[in-house]
């Protein structure tokens, strides 16, 4: 009893002090470093800058407030959390922390570990949670599931990106991540669902990138309104229901906004700064250089993007995406409506069965936020963490392909870490990674872990679509090698961005190729559940 609290403490105690020591690192923009000279702050700053508006501020100027300076461009559910941090930080920091305008740059070292603390606090409160309820249903409550839990929590790309470069990204996944869990815990619609809607909607309120999960989550939601349904009425009452639930939860949301509005606005005076903050098509089709499609199809000879009238550029993004995810939907709908017999675990079993809805969800999930990755509007190289997070819990049914896809994660969000310096962190958090993956410890007779007895990860055979689009250890030569190259190699004066193209390349390619194992893995699902029904 005393070696399982041991490693039940050690468990939670390694990733909180992986993100502790990951602290005095330097954080975007920090001391006025931003890798360009024209360009200023970060969102480390942006975060301080909400803290110190929505403190200050009537809610009527939340999205008004001077956009030119980091103003508010996510949904209210964060705007709201800004306020009580920035309320925090007043009393714990001092005023100066959050001051209206005086505190714009402001940079402190107790201000920079409450700043840090919150995003620790926030894993902990929105991400910790929901990771360790689907770990414990995917891999059951022994070794398994504290790998599958581990895995996720010391993803190299979602510690650097919220406890370096710093963001608070884990809310969204930590929310959406729960919303799968709810809605894969029956068969038919019910109050489970209904939390899972209120999840989900709060994960969009939060970010509103938690769109990429849309999709998948509305193509499975609608497949279990159809199922044992032999009336339309029963249906419609479903949907009604689950309509009735995002309704009222985007309402609470907003309504505030409109109640604390200026004297004689209008409705569209009120929501739409909100729509054109949330939703900024004038940034273009990519930010920086991201390893998707559009970027990579803009680079030379294609230049594409010059053949593209801007107007026509968020269309085409629109089909391209909607295209991509189609499968996917496809796919979860009928997983839905199916219902699931596989899901079902007998207890008098010694042998843990994974519910096989909560993997397709997941691999669908990651399916739908990859698709809008690669070929959506105005994409930023940190929305790799939407398709990862999912992915992650997918650990004991296929490691080799998840360790790959996790490495070529943090790998392609490289140079935006470089300009962080953060380099070092890097390195040292994916060889740890690295070594936490691949010893593991197994399950023994009693499928309890056993500390100081590290046994590789067994390995499972990765299906025939994954041989053919990806081999792991050559891809992730691949990658060690750019690394070497770059540090050793200097570009020619004629392509100064060499290094980054040929990370956009190696990454588009690598993800395309997940887009691809993660749809046959839904269509195996769908296939499986259909030989449990004739059985």
């Amino acid at each position: 009893m005393k070696a399982e609290k041991a490693r039940n403490l050690l468990v939670v105690v390694l990733p909180l002090l992986l993100r502790a020591l990951l602290s005095p690192f330097p954080h975007s923009g920090q001391s006025g470093y931003h890798g360009s000279s024209t360009a200023y702050g970060g969102d480390f700053e942006a975060q301080r800058h909400w803290m110190e508006m929505t403190l200050h501020l009537p809610l009527s100027q939340w999205y008004k407030y001077d956009v030119t300076y980091w103003g508010l461009d996510y949904p209210p559910f964060i705007a709201y959390a800004s306020y009580g941090m920035g309320w925090l930080s007043q009393k714990i920091v001092g005023i100066e922390s959050v001051a209206l305008l005086s505190s714009r740059g402001f940079e402190d070292e107790n201000h920079k570990s409450f700043m840090r603390a919150t995003v620790i606090a926030w894993d902990l409160i929105a991400y910790f949670p929901f990771v360790y309820l689907l770990s414990k249903r995917l891999g059951g409550p022994g070794s398994k599931g504290i790998a599958i839990f581990l895995t996720a929590v010391v993803q190299p790309a979602l510690v650097l990106v919220d406890n370096g470069h710093f963001q608070y990204n884990q809310v969204c996944l930590g929310l959406s991540l729960g919303a799968c869990h709810f809605m894969t815990l029956s068969d038919t619609i019910g109050v489970s669902d209904v939390i899972a809607s209120v999840l989900f909607c709060l994960a969009l309120n939060w970010k509103q990138m938690g769109l990429y999960y849309a999709p998948a989550v509305f193509s499975y939601l609608l497949g279990k309104c159809f199922h044992r349904s032999e009336n339309w009425r029963k249906t419609l009452v479903n949907i009604a229901i689950l309509g009735a639930t995002v309704v009222g939860t985007f309402f609470l949301m907003f309504y505030p906004f409109y109640h604390f509005r200026e004297q004689n606005e209008s409705i569209f005076e009120v929501y739409g700064p909100i729509v054109q903050r949330l939703f900024p098509f004038s940034r273009g089709l990519f930010e920086g250089k991201v390893a998707n499609i559009w970027c990579l199809a803009s680079t030379k000879p294609l230049s594409v993007r010059k053949h593209i009238p801007e107007n026509l550029q968020p269309l085409c993004a629109l089909l391209l995406t909607i295209l991509m995810c189609l499968p996917f939907c496809y796919n979860l709908f009928h997983l839905g409506r199916m219902g699931s017999k596989l899901s079902l675990h007998d207890k008098n079993s010694k042998v843990h069965t994974p519910p096989q809805h909560l993997q397709g969800l997941l691999w669908g999930m990651s399916g739908t936020s990859l698709s809008f990755f690669l070929a959506s509007f105005q994409v930023h190289e940190k929305s790799i963490l939407l398709p990862l997070a999912p992915a992650s819990m997918l650990l004991f049914d296929s490691p080799d392909v998840i360790q790959w896809f996790s490495l070529v994660c943090v790998w392609s969000l490289w140079h935006l870490l470089t300009i962080d310096r953060l380099k070092v962190p890097y390195f040292i958090i994916v060889v740890l990674f690295f070594c936490i993956f691949n010893y593991v410890n197994t399950s023994d007779s009693n499928d309890s872990l056993k500390l100081p007895m590290p046994r590789r990860l067994k390995k499972t055979r990765v299906e025939g679509m994954t041989n053919i689009f990806i081999k792991a250890e050559s891809s992730i030569i691949a990658m060690i090698t750019l690394h070497i190259a770059e540090l050793l190699v200097t570009p020619p004066a004629n392509l100064p961005d060499l290094f980054p193209l040929l990370w956009i390349l190696k990454g588009c390619v690598s993800f395309i190729a997940m887009w691809c194992i993660g749809l046959t893995k839904t269509s195996m699902l769908i296939k499986k559940e259909e030989l449990v029904k004739e059985d």
